[in-house]
């Protein structure tokens, strides 16, 4: 909607800065959806890997795993950076989430979690 054109366009330009600056090979997109910031994140990954539920009401072709943002199926260490773009607020326990993230994350990782504060927005 050209009413939210604006806050979409800050948003995005803060998620490049952020993803210049932090985020490197190995990716994981929690609550992945559509996977709608692909082409602005895959220059500067080596692997963009996208993980949702198995009930998701998105298209499942953009999903690489199945699993939860409480439990991402796979190994400790396993991603150098993370991003979590307007899921965190849908969960209950979010301090599993960010628990669970930090798990997969290699020591010095860095996850980026993007958040609506604006009710009507989401």
């Amino acid at each position: 909607m050209l009413r939210y054109w604006l806050l979409n366009k800050i948003h995005d330009e803060q998620l490049l800065l952020l993803t210049e600056k932090y985020l490197k090979n190995r990716l994981l997109d929690i609550g992945c959806g559509t996977r709608s910031f692909k082409d602005l994140l895959d220059p500067y990954v080596t692997e963009h890997i996208g993980v949702d539920q198995e009930g998701t009401l998105y298209d499942k072709s953009n999903v690489d795993l199945f699993g939860t943002a409480y439990q991402i199926p796979v190994e400790d260490a396993s991603f150098d950076s993370a991003i979590c773009i307007a899921a965190l607020e849908h969960l209950e326990e979010r301090e599993l989430a960010l628990h669970e993230c930090y798990r997969v994350l290699k020591p010095g990782g860095v996850a980026i979690y993007s958040v609506p504060f604006i009710w009507h927005l989401h």
